[in-house]
């Protein structure tokens, strides 16, 4: 039996009282009515008429694919959720900033899987089924009832490795994260537009992912990853990246991304010391951007000056960036550095070393952080105060506290907003060379 969880085999639910929450369409009947596809190729979500009841059921090929609905809750309440699987396939409930889940690898028929949960504070939950295996699962006959059972153990998703995040590797990264403040432009161009892909956020936490360059990895992290050879946003743009770019306005097209004038929208942040005039208008004032991640992959081919760089994390404006997180690692060094490019309006960069030194001829930092080595990023923005700061196990290992007031970036026709991801910064190297990054946490703050 598939477990993330913590349950004793001993422990037998026996519900004293149920009563049954309202799942739409819960055997699929009517199709997809009520629910909600994610669906990444076109061919690995679809109805079946293969069913442990009634005449249909869902067929999901992949992890990749799911199928979701949003359900009430009541906070504070013990949960029972089912369902019947066949083949490989999970499902769960994420509520309450956790997921539980349960599921089945290789069910010759229909089995029922119950996941038992308690809703915290959650007024709502998305329910959800996921692929599983190579060939996937079927899914029919959910249900979710209020239950009090006797030694009853929630299900919480316990991480593999990476220190225990909460995360699972059975589901896509909006799963194990919240997405919908966040676009995300990805390495590919499945579209064949001639550039890179930009996800939605409508698409993006309904389950997107992409098998080579945004995905949940094994031990249940985000993974972003850019090639050299990857799509580039425009003809103009030299490098490749998988990034997130945060998005204030949460699915709601009706306010602009930007304006054209350059004055901030709802979308997009604000420093305390801008104009009063545009603190009304943006969406936020200051911002503090936090992730813990693990960069796994440098490239190591091409010029001198790109080899191994790659941007993890950012603020940008406007047109200009006021802080860019780099980490750089040399192909003959066995641990990497990390350093920060602060851009006036107009001007160039001028850099703050974080842990070890920037040069490229600097000596292998004895105090550096090695690939697929887990550490913390922070990047607060508090008025004319730029604040970034590097930390593990709780530590800060390396900080720079910028002075921003003659910047340039407290004016009306400016604006912010934060980034997170794999922005490679090599684009000479062989086609195929990449950077990576995996993300366990991922927070922000206005």
């Amino acid at each position: 039996m598939f477990l993330k969880s913590l349950l004793c085999a001993s422990c037998l639910f026996v519900p004293a009282v149920s009563f049954a929450q309202d799942v739409r369409n819960p055997g699929f009947e009517e199709g997809l009515s009520g629910w909600t596809e994610t669906d990444p190729d076109s061919k690995t979500v679809s109805i079946s008429g293969e069913a442990s009841n009634g005449d249909s059921s869902i067929k999901v090929l992949k992890k990749s694919g799911n199928v979701s609905q949003r359900v009430t809750l009541t906070p504070n309440t013990d949960y029972k959720l089912s369902a019947d699987i066949k083949g490989g396939g999970v499902i769960g409930i994420k509520a309450d900033g956790k997921i539980f889940y349960d599921g089945k690898t290789k069910a010759k028929s229909f089995e029922t899987v119950e996941v038992v949960f308690n809703s915290g504070a959650a007024t709502q939950g998305h329910i959800f089924a996921s692929g599983r295996g190579s060939k996937g699962g079927r899914f029919d006959d959910f249900s979710l009832v209020q239950t009090q059972a006797a030694n009853s153990t929630a299900k919480t998703v316990i991480t593999r490795s990476a220190g225990g995040y909460g995360l699972s590797p059975d589901v896509t990264p909006a799963q194990n994260f919240d997405l919908l403040g966040w676009t995300l432009t990805t390495a590919a161009d499945d579209n064949r537009d001639g550039k890179a892909d930009s996800i939605s956020e409508a698409k993006l936490s309904g389950g997107y992912t992409h098998s080579k360059y945004f995905y949940t990895g094994p031990d249940g992290g985000m993974v972003m990853t850019a090639p050299v050879g990857g799509a580039k946003t425009s003809k103009n743009t030299k490098n490749v990246r998988s990034e997130l770019r945060e998005m204030m306005r949460r699915g709601d097209t009706s306010i602009s991304t930007r304006d054209s004038s350059g004055v901030p929208t709802k979308n997009n942040w604000v420093l305390s010391t801008a104009p009063v005039r545009a603190q009304k208008l943006a969406g936020g004032v200051d911002g503090r951007l936090t992730a813990t991640l693990a960069v796994n992959h440098v490239t190591t081919t091409g010029a001198d000056n790109q080899v191994g760089l790659v941007v993890i994390g950012q603020i940008h404006g406007k047109d200009d960036e006021p802080i860019k997180i780099m980490y750089r690692k040399l192909p003959h060094h066995k641990k990497g550095v990390v350093f920060v490019a602060h851009e006036p309006v107009g001007e160039d960069d001028i850099y703050f070393d974080l842990v070890g030194q920037k040069q490229d001829r600097a000596n292998d930092p004895a105090e550096g952080i090695a690939l697929d080595e887990v550490f913390s990023y922070e990047i607060n923005a508090r008025g004319h105060t730029l604040e970034v700061r590097i930390s593990q196990v709780g530590k800060v290992i390396g900080e720079a506290i910028i002075d921003q007031s003659e910047s340039g970036y407290d004016v009306e026709k400016e604006f912010m907003y934060f980034k997170a991801g794999t922005y490679n910064q090599n684009h000479t190297g062989r086609e195929d060379d990449y950077a990576q990054a995996t993300f366990y946490e991922l927070n922000v703050e206005h």
